[in-house]
């Protein structure tokens, strides 16, 4: 499911590049943007609302439904006609955009509830789909797009290939009933969720979703405009062609090897420094006008971008006390961040340009935004400290109350002097 739903998310520059120089010539790069934004906003965005249906227990609805939507849509672009910009923005945007979302928000909340020890690795684990099939999905789609087959039977080709993948992890996710039990349990031994406005109520969960927010409104700039700055600096199409890949390639140890040390490093500081050097990257875009600049932007963002979004699950999934409000927290965020890149690539193409683009402005306004989302990180680093220290008092109290002599038990401990 993270395969044909992420994944083909980070496939997107190859449309953006094919649209923009070919099937959809006659429309901006800005404009045409819109159709991967709308497609964002409806995968993250929708999972304000189907976070709420897979806690009320309506994870096989959502798969079934979403996978026939999926397939649906891929093969209603292989029909729409070049130049009609509406025809894919209905079908890609919003058509794709609603199945991808009933698709990914249950593949990494099911794992979340089943999996108590070693949740960050396994979690991390799910997300390398995406990782793979950003690197599988833009080899295919150029090969297909720029070959023989074309952009129609190349979109049909596509369409065939995710059908099959959905189906094996239909039966896979559905069998004895996966998916049905956490929710389904007993309601009366159950602590009442909270609303989804209600969590903002919280600091600690407050600023990491703000940070979160300015991360996608700026983060997603290097994937949706990497092929075509390429192409427009004269670097080898060849090469060009495999760059996502190569981003995507580089993304997929990025998901697996932070999570492993996660127990060691800590999830905000990965989180930290994975976003800071992705606002880095963004700003040093502009310097990119050769083979090696391609490369070498395509491997550390792809890195640093799969550590952040591996990691965004497990640390929301931390922030929730009541595992019956995981899937409604994590998809307020994912909204939120949806949202952030509906409006971030369209800005990012506005400021481009139509014709001569002037690629240092959409550079700095996505580093700019991505380091201000840093800065709310490290607040909510710092309230998540203050809440663990909170929690840790009050255990040490409270086991002091059931002690014969209270004050003394835990000073003939080192361990319990500390922070």
């Amino acid at each position: 499911m993270q395969f044909c739903t992420s994944g083909y998310v980070n496939a997107f520059g190859v449309y953006q590049d094919f649209y923009t120089r070919t099937y959809l010539s006659s429309s901006s790069a800005s404009t045409i943007s819109w159709i991967g934004s709308t497609n964002n906003l409806l995968v993250y965005g929708g999972a304000l609302v189907l976070g709420r249906l897979y806690d009320k227990g309506y994870f096989a609805h959502m798969l079934i439904s979403g996978s026939i939507l999926f397939v649906l849509c891929l093969f209603m672009i292989s029909i729409s006609q070049q130049n009609q910009w509406y025809q894919i923005f209905l079908a890609q945007g919003i058509g794709l955009g609603i199945a991808q979302g009933l698709l990914y928000l249950p593949s990494l909340a099911i794992v979340g509830q089943h999996f108590k020890t070693k949740r960050t690795m396994v979690m991390g684990i799910v997300a390398s789909g995406a990782a793979v099939g950003g690197i599988i999905h833009p080899i295919m789609l150029n090969q297909l797009f720029n070959g023989k087959v074309g952009f129609h039977n190349g979109v049909r080709i596509s369409a065939g290939m995710n059908g099959v993948l959905l189906v094996i992890a239909n039966i896979i996710a559905l069998q004895k009933g996966a998916g049905s039990n956490v929710q389904k349990a007993d309601s009366s031994s159950q602590v009442p969720g909270k609303k989804w406005y209600q969590f903002f109520g919280e600091p600690t969960y407050c600023t990491a979703v703000i940070g979160n927010f300015l991360f996608f409104m700026g983060g997603y700039f290097p994937l949706f405009y990497l092929q075509l700055s390429g192409i427009t600096h004269g670097v080898d199409p060849t090469l060009v062609f495999y760059s996502i890949s190569i981003m995507n390639a580089a993304n997929l140890p990025g998901r697996l090897l932070p999570n492993h040390f996660a127990s060691r490093l800590g999830i905000h500081n990965q989180m930290i420094v994975a976003a800071a050097i992705c606002g880095i990257l963004d700003i040093t875009f502009l310097a990119m006008h050769n083979a090696a600049g391609v490369i070498v932007i395509a491997i550390i963002f792809g890195f640093f971008s799969g550590t952040y979004i591996s990691l965004l699950s497990p640390m929301l999934a931390g922030l929730s006390p009541n595992e019956n409000e995981m899937g409604a927290r994590m998809g307020t965020c994912f909204a939120l961040g949806g949202f952030a890149t509906f409006i971030g690539p369209p800005i990012n193409g506005a400021l481009l340009g139509t014709s001569n683009y002037k690629w240092i402005r959409p550079s700095i306004w996505s580093g700019a935004c991505v380091l201000a989302g840093v800065a709310f990180m490290l607040v909510a680093r710092s309230y998540k400290i203050r809440d663990i220290k909170r929690r840790s008092d009050t255990d040490i109290q409270a086991v002091e109350k059931k002690t014969r002599y209270p004050g003394k038990l835990f000073e003939r401990h080192s361990f319990f002097s500390g922070p």
